[in-house]
């Protein structure tokens, strides 16, 4: 999965079970650094920036986490419209049964 995590193609519950994982296992944790590492320190190569690696994959796994709280606020915000849009549907309905019969 870290490959995958590092070329940004988890979906949002594929990305929430790696980060949890990460959060626990220390073993990917350092595989996730290791590979992270190799992968900029690769890039930061070819065009010679210098920069902290470190930080910079700390920032990516932030990063992730505020994308998986912005997509847990987004469905919630969905299920409470689709509630709502339910029970106006279900409103008229029982209106329009009510003054038909």
């Amino acid at each position: 999965m870290i490959p995958a995590y590092l070329n940004d193609e988890l979906d949002a519950g594929e990305l929430r079970e790696f980060l949890d994982h990460i959060d626990k296992c220390g073993e990917c944790r350092e595989e996730l650094a290791i590979q992270f590492l190799i992968t900029e320190g690769l890039n930061s190569l070819s065009t010679g920036d210098s920069y902290d690696l470190k930080l910079a994959m700390d920032v990516r796994v932030s990063k992730s986490r505020n994308q998986i709280k912005l997509h847990d606020r987004l469905l919630g915000v969905r299920n409470v419209a689709v509630a709502l849009v339910g029970g106006v549907l279900l409103a008229s309905a029982y209106m329009v049964y009510y003054y038909l019969f």
